[in-house]
């Protein structure tokens, strides 16, 4: 009888010995990855609901710089542009009642970045009118620039005006791109 106790009892310790090893080991491995994989999921999902935070700034930012973008194209244009540039001079100086004798382009100068578009203007008109002109020319949407101005007396107009002549290089910005 006693023998049969010893039988029972390796018996019942072998049988506890197999369910813990073949049934509740796995199921503790399977609980143990399945912990780790929903521990990095949180991690992916406050990840990504940060990020969801941040996407109406994301997309505002990106509509400020495109704005920025195309208001630096219509600065700095790809193309010469020219009538549009020649059309933008003799309206501001037909404005400011200045004439306008002579405009020669130049050969483009090309920059690293940026190619120059010169013009050798000649006009004439008042010098407050020319003053303006220049300015008006200078607060243009299009980045230009004007050098080598030269002044030399013109004749006196109607009303007394003393008009001067006026010989500058006029430089149009294009886009290199």
């Amino acid at each position: 009888m006693q023998q049969n106790l010893i039988v029972l009892a390796i018996t019942f310790v072998a049988l506890i010995f197999v369910y813990f090893s073949y049934l509740i080991a796995p199921l503790k491995r399977r609980y143990a990855e399945t912990t780790i994989r929903l521990a990095n999921t949180e991690s992916k999902l406050t990840d990504m609901r940060k990020r969801a935070l941040e996407l109406p700034k994301l997309q505002a930012d990106m509509a400020f710089l495109e704005q920025e973008v195309e208001d630096l194209g219509n600065r700095l244009p790809k193309e010469k542009e020219i009538p549009s540039l020649l059309r933008t001079m003799t309206k501001t100086a037909q404005k400011y009642h200045l004439k306008i004798t002579n405009i020669t382009p130049q050969p483009m100068a090309a920059q690293p970045s940026y190619n120059e578009v010169p013009f050798q203007i000649t006009l004439s008109g008042t010098y407050h009118s020319l003053a303006h002109f220049l300015a008006e020319l200078g607060q243009e949407s299009r980045i230009l620039s004007e050098k080598n101005i030269n002044f030399t007396p013109g004749s006196s107009g109607k009303e007394n005006t003393t008009t001067i002549n006026a010989n500058f290089v006029l430089i149009a910005y294009t886009f290199k791109g």
